[in-house]
């Protein structure tokens, strides 16, 4: 017999809204929340709000305006409008650029910056000739079509996609105005280049074991102890924790709004407050044992409620599959 206690989070969105450099005040691998604040929501127009109702859809604030973030909403960036690199779209009717979910980095490329005022991509300017473009990482001057003198990194180096070896500089660059920033994981913003000891990158992580725990899920929830780490169920249980926490990683891994928005392994599911109900907010769930968001996010039809399933007296969910352990009198499980 299997009983959990369910560990939910209720999390109020929180807008970042600082743009910068090429994107995120330059911060490689920076993500933001462009979801629309309380304020602009209540001032949008109905008619903008009701586009916005089906799932994955979002009202994207910027200034004191909002536009629904929708696939019928969106299409692909013209000619004339220059968006982020990766997740992002054009508005349909603003021809602004918009992006795809709602919490997205924005790469507008290593010669570009996103504006705020065009909510377009940019081009950089600095003292460079007219046949150059400025490039604001390296604070430097990158020719338009040039052809450098390229050379072979040094032992234990390397440069990003898109960049090359600059033999002269003994520096990586980039390419074109629109190659990505940086992709490796032991960027070294002195030498401009990708080398050194590789940092583990930022990822979903969760309190260390033992019969204590300590952080997120320490000792909690399934294998006894209490509260949000510090817990103090045995060394068994604990041990079990970690185990269920590993398996869960593994099956479920952590989206970029997973990480802003909840700590561990946890996933964030979108839900309306009881005291407005315009209101988002967003609730943290492991979806490996969830009832009812077995296996994902069942406000979105992407997981399960497990207490739903007709006829059904004992449920649990089972590495995000649910899973009935007795039934009302009268019926039997089938298997499925």
């Amino acid at each position: 017999m299997l009983f959990h206690r369910s560990t939910t989070l209720a999390v109020f969105l929180s807008l970042v809204k600082v743009v910068s450099g090429n994107g995120l005040s330059m911060a490689i691998g920076a993500t933001s929340n462009w979801g629309c604040s309380s304020s602009q929501r209540s001032s949008t127009p109905s008619s903008t709000r009701s586009q916005c109702s089906g799932s994955g859809d979002f009202l994207c604030g910027f200034g004191s305006s909002s536009l629904c973030s929708s696939p019928q909403t969106r299409t692909t960036p013209s000619g004339d409008c220059t968006c982020p690199l990766s997740g992002w779209d054009m508005h349909k009717t603003a021809k602004v650029c918009i992006p795809t979910t709602e919490v997205s980095q924005c790469d507008c490329g290593e010669g570009y910056s996103f504006s705020q005022s065009s909510l377009k991509c940019s081009q950089n300017t600095g003292s460079c000739s007219s046949s150059q473009w400025w490039h604001e990482r390296s604070s430097s001057c990158c020719d338009n079509n040039w052809q450098p003198d390229q050379g072979t990194c040094p032992s234990g180096s390397g440069c990003p996609t898109d960049w090359y070896w600059h033999k002269t500089y003994q520096q990586c660059r980039p390419q074109t105005p629109r190659s990505p920033e940086p992709d490796c994981s032991n960027w070294n913003s002195n030498k401009m280049c990708c080398g050194g000891t590789t940092t583990p990158s930022q990822g979903s992580g969760s309190g260390s074991g033992g019969s204590g725990g300590s952080g997120y899920g320490g000792g909690s929830g399934y294998g006894g102890g209490s509260g949000w780490g510090g817990g103090s169920g045995n060394g068994r249980w604990a041990k079990r924790d970690v185990d269920l926490r590993r398996k869960s990683q593994l099956l479920f891994p952590q989206t970029d709004l997973d990480k802003m928005y909840c700590p561990g392994n946890l996933h964030a599911c979108s839900i309306l407050t009881s005291s407005n109900s315009d209101e988002w907010a967003y609730e943290c769930i492991d979806f490996a044992t969830e009832l009812e968001s077995c296996g994902g996010c069942a406000s979105t039809g992407e997981g399960a409620d497990c207490t739903s399933i007709p006829n059904a007296m004992l449920v649990g969910c089972e590495s995000g599959v649910c899973a009935v352990y007795t039934c009302q009198t009268g019926f039997t499980a089938n298997g499925t």
